[in-house]
């Protein structure tokens, strides 16, 4: 009985939980973010603790023992140039917690019940989209970006980690929606959609756009083993993109115009994917930090002195990355480390592509979306590999691909 109500109880505090702890790290650390908050370290400290029981059990366990043989050796190696710092050290933690919640998630009898841990994500990404919502309406928390700007970071600090996860999440639902018919996803999907679009950024506004123009190609056009739509659905599905696309990107566009920051932002349509990200100067000072690299550089990286460099390069008080996930990733941490890391979500990419082409189901479909989606936001507007947020959700993908022949949550 105890363990029923654990396998209950734990996946909530594991994967819904944390929205609770993100809104008072961010309450307690200001809208600038610059404040100081042990909460979310002394949870991610709790997360490690738990993990320590499982980290080696999983077919994941060589991979992570070279990763963490990697981490030693690197720290010792900015030690010695003398380019580390805490901020080293926990951005490899960060990176590290993917396998932290995947270990735990994968070999836990606590999150056994597929469905639930897939519930327990979900409700992340549906609570932190209400209060943008509430947010927006009331004009409660912080503004996003500037003020006087379209958009609310709710009490969130990381806006980008939690953008990025509620698109995540909002894939999951679209998937457990074909897959169970259960109208809690449904209305999940709907909630999320609407709240990423109030965090006023494009990276959010072409990510839901391009979730429910998928989700609306699986109603209409996609043929799927485990799936099929009626046609009243596809009639009401069809009518609805007509509807909202028509409504959405006016309104989209209106917010551009009337937006003073946001239209000086994205007035150069054809550089969208570069000077409308906000970040063409923190790459090209990036970019002329890592031409600077030796040979040692390039295989193990900078550490703390890419960030100088990089500040040195944009003249800037503070050194600063170019929030771009691979440069990022190989200037502090070099290739050896770095392109296993970078490898892993393209890896299942691939593999649900095969997947899909052999058996076209529904779960590789959506995979699919997920990670194109969390790739494409690693290239363009980074807070994706580095984010033990968003890796905690990623890592939920692939618990539910690992354990697809499950009971009759496929």
């Amino acid at each position: 009985m105890l363990v029923l109500k654990l396998k209950k109880v734990f996946p909530f505090l594991l994967l819904s939980f944390p929205v609770v702890i993100d809104i008072i790290n961010g309450y307690l650390r200001g809208t600038d973010g610059t404040g100081e908050s042990l909460i979310g370290i002394l949870y991610r400290g709790m997360i490690i603790l738990f993990s320590a029981i499982y980290l080696f059990r999983t077919k994941y366990s060589n991979y992570i023992k070279i990763l963490i043989l990697s981490s030693i050796a690197l720290l010792i190696y900015h030690i010695l140039i003398g380019a580390y710092s805490n901020g080293v050290f926990m951005t490899l933690i960060k990176i590290m917690n993917f396998y932290f919640v995947l270990s735990i998630i994968l070999k836990s009898r606590y999150f056994s019940d597929r469905e639930t841990v897939v519930k327990a994500a979900v409700l992340y990404g549906v609570l932190a989209a209400i209060v943008l919502i509430y947010c927006f309406i009331t004009g409660a928390g912080y503004a996003a970006y500037t003020e006087n700007t379209f958009g609310t970071k709710g009490f969130f600090v990381a806006m980008n980690d939690v953008g990025l996860t509620i698109l995540l999440l909002n894939i999951l639902a679209c998937y457990s929606f074909q897959k169970t018919g259960d109208v809690f996803y449904f209305i999940a999907l709907i909630i999320m959609s609407i709240g990423s679009c109030f965090v006023g950024s494009i990276a959010c506004y072409l990510g839901t756009a391009f979730i429910l123009l998928f989700f609306a190609l699986s109603i209409l056009l996609v043929k799927f083993e485990d799936y099929k739509s009626s046609y009243k659905v596809k009639l009401i599905t069809l009518l609805l993109v007509l509807v909202v696309f028509n409504y959405a990107l006016v309104k989209v566009i209106s917010v551009i115009q009337e937006d003073s920051y946001l239209s000086k932002k994205y007035e150069n349509i054809g550089a969208i994917f570069l000077e409308a990200s906000g970040r063409g100067y923190l790459i090209d000072a990036s970019v002329k930090t890592i031409t600077n690299f030796n040979i040692f550089d390039w295989c193990f990286g900078k550490g703390n002195l890419y960030l100088i460099e990089n500040q040195h390069h944009l003249c800037l008080g503070d050194p600063k990355s170019a929030e771009v996930d691979p440069l990022d990733l190989i200037g502090q941490f070099g290739l050896f480390f770095s392109i296993p890391i970078l490898l892993f979500p393209i890896k299942r990419l691939i593999a649900s592509i095969r997947s899909f082409i052999k058996w076209h189901n529904v779960l590789d479909y959506w995979c699919i979306i997920a990670f194109l989606c969390f790739i494409g936001h690693a290239f363009y507007g980074g807070h994706a590999y580095t984010s033990p947020l968003v890796l905690s959700y990623l890592a939920v993908f692939i618990y539910v691909l690992d354990n697809r022949n499950v009971n009759k949550y496929i």
